[in-house]
């Protein structure tokens, strides 16, 4: 009689559908919300990357920079960054004199939000490979404080950051008016 119960028990198929469900539900709704945070945090990370380079870019064209431009950088932090919040990003745009090959100090520096502007004079690390000397450099530092939309993989939100050089292409220095 047992045996005849277990032979039944083994060929029986309702509920199957059930329990590879339930089996496999948790590890669906985690490679849901793990790659919604992780395909979020990518295209963040990459937007953080862009407006730091952007704005490297821009001001190495320069010939001058006054306020105006300075404002201008500001706003088009705000435009790159979309959709996300921009006005939490902090940002520090620098120029840098090059005087040898293990020296480089500050022309003018602005920032915005927690970036502080460096002072005139101050001594910066830059890369070996930035270091030539007579010659000066953008240099734009980016971060950001990244809150993902679902919270699974990044618990509590992760910082990015990014820097980005760009030489002086029209004057060198560029001038701070």
């Amino acid at each position: 009689m047992a045996m005849n119960n277990l032979r039944r028990f083994a060929r029986a198929k309702s509920g199957v559908a059930a329990v590879e469900f339930a089996l496999l539900a948790p590890m669906m709704v985690f490679l849901l919300f793990g790659s919604i945070d992780l395909i979020d945090a990518f295209s963040t990370s990459k937007r953080v990357e862009v407006t730091t380079v952007s704005l490297a870019d821009v001001v190495s064209r320069d010939t001058e920079v006054d306020d105006d431009e300075v404002d201008g950088l500001w706003a088009a932090a705000n435009i790159l960054m979309f959709p996300d919040d921009s006005l939490t990003m902090d940002l520090r745009v620098t120029s840098v004199r090059i005087e040898s090959t293990s020296s480089a100090r500050v022309v003018w520096s602005e920032g915005r939000n927690a970036l502080a502007p460096l002072g005139t004079g101050t001594s910066v690390p830059l890369p070996p490979a930035m270091m030539n000397p007579g010659t000066s450099i953008i240099m734009t530092e980016a971060r950001y404080r990244y809150n993902p939309p679902v919270g699974f993989l990044f618990i509590g939100g992760a910082n990015l950051q990014h820097t980005a050089y760009r030489r002086s292409r029209l004057v060198d220095p560029i001038p701070r008016v």
